[in-house]
């Protein structure tokens, strides 16, 4: 007998010191999960702490004499909370779904889920020969698995080529020679030039807008060109882009919103179009943009202008109503807005809103008729008169 013991107890210590381990590794709960097993669940009673199977730390608690189980990581994150329910207290649409799918099966058990990543779900088990089945719902009585077979379908179909672009009318960057190659991006340059200088910035004299079209185009016109599969996903990926532009910078008004969008338009148009469809559709951009913004054919419209405005007295910086009735009278103009952007040293930012005055406006077309006419006024003219009211001020 006496020989046998030895055995025994390494027999018994085999079995038992797992499971000492395991009680002195769940004894020892990390600062960071119970901290936020306390925040989440202040009203907790009777928290006992165990490791899961998957090395979650498990806490299982009582709320109103219902019991929960709420898994954490070591480092305090939040995995999910459990909580078992009866067959009544499931979603009438989840209840459904189980009489229908299921009619005759043994449910062994139902839990309530609220999972950090995919939200509140229905685990039902199933009894089975040998292992039982888990079914997760959720309120809609939707199985979880076709929710997300559904999602990762179209996140499929977004990722895939666009037919109509892959059959002949996107460029294939492995076709374009050295030489036609520097063709395409010297017709770019050429348009988003013509486009952001001559037709925005010497209307609107905004350099930082100027930078924005010409840096938007240039960065992305070699991507889009030697990408050789467009996907929905990369149009996504660029309507991201504005809308990060967007939201870090300052507001922009319809303009510019449009001139933007222009500039996407001539990116997109002369990187993937073929070059029939490609000097059409630029020539179409570029007239939109000088004939829309042009400021003879809309005389009567209001432009927008920023500028500083230089100021000596203080106290007058932040008088709307007198900086309106100032530059009114200084400069001659009809003002519809101002707003205030910035205050310096003897000097304020101005966003502004105008037209000129309609006796002003009658003045310049009395008596313009006729080439030779236009000719010589033009030639008279001294360099002020062709400079814009706010020429010398404008940001």
């Amino acid at each position: 007998m006496n020989m046998h013991f030895p055995k025994l107890l390494q027999k018994c210590s085999v079995i038992l010191l797992p499971l000492l381990l395991i009680k002195a590794t769940a004894s020892a709960v990390p600062k960071e999960a119970e901290e936020s097993f306390e925040k989440q669940y202040p009203d907790a009673k009777d928290v006992d702490w165990e490791v899961d199977r998957n090395g979650y730390w498990e806490a299982g608690f009582k709320i109103d004499d219902t019991k929960f189980r709420a898994d954490f990581e070591d480092n305090g994150k939040w995995i999910e909370t459990e909580t078992n329910i009866e067959f009544s207290e499931l979603p009438d649409k989840v209840q459904k779904a189980i009489r229908k799918d299921y009619p005759d099966d043994e449910i062994t058990e139902i839990e309530k889920v609220d999972n950090a990543l995919r939200g509140t779900f229905f685990d039902v088990e199933f009894k089975r020969a040998g292992k039982n089945q888990d079914v997760e719902y959720i309120a809609t009585g939707e199985r979880m698995t076709d929710v997300v077979s559904t999602i990762e379908s179209a996140a499929g179909t977004l990722m895939e080529p666009i037919p109509e672009l892959q059959d002949g009318i996107q460029k294939d960057p492995r076709d374009i020679g050295r030489l036609e190659l520097l063709l395409e991006f010297a017709f770019n340059l050429l348009t988003i030039l013509i486009f952001a200088y001559f037709l925005y910035y010497r209307r609107h004299h905004d350099h930082k807008m100027l930078f924005l079209l010409l840096g938007f185009n240039l960065f992305l016109f070699p991507i889009f060109l030697l990408n050789s599969v467009l996907t929905a996903g990369f149009g996504f990926t660029i309507f991201a882009l504005l809308a990060l532009v967007r939201l870090r910078s300052e507001n922009f008004d319809k303009t510019e919103v449009a001139y933007l969008m222009g500039a996407v338009a001539l990116t997109f148009v002369n990187s993937v179009l073929p070059a029939k469809v490609e000097y059409i559709a630029s020539i179409m951009v570029l007239c939109t943009a000088y004939f829309g913004d042009h400021p003879r054919l809309w005389r009567d419209a209001y432009q927008t202008i920023q500028l500083h405005y230089p100021l000596d007295d203080m106290k007058y910086m932040l008088d709307i109503d007198f900086l309106h009735s100032k530059i009114e009278e200084e400069f001659g103009v009809e003002v519809n807005d101002i707003e205030i952007t910035r205050v310096e040293k003897k000097k304020v930012r101005l966003k502004l809103m105008y037209r000129e005055k309609q006796d002003v406006r009658r003045s310049r077309t009395k008596g313009k008729s006729g080439l030779a006419n236009r000719k010589k006024r033009k030639k008279n003219r001294s360099p002020e008169a062709n400079a814009l009211p706010f020429q010398e001020l404008t940001a």
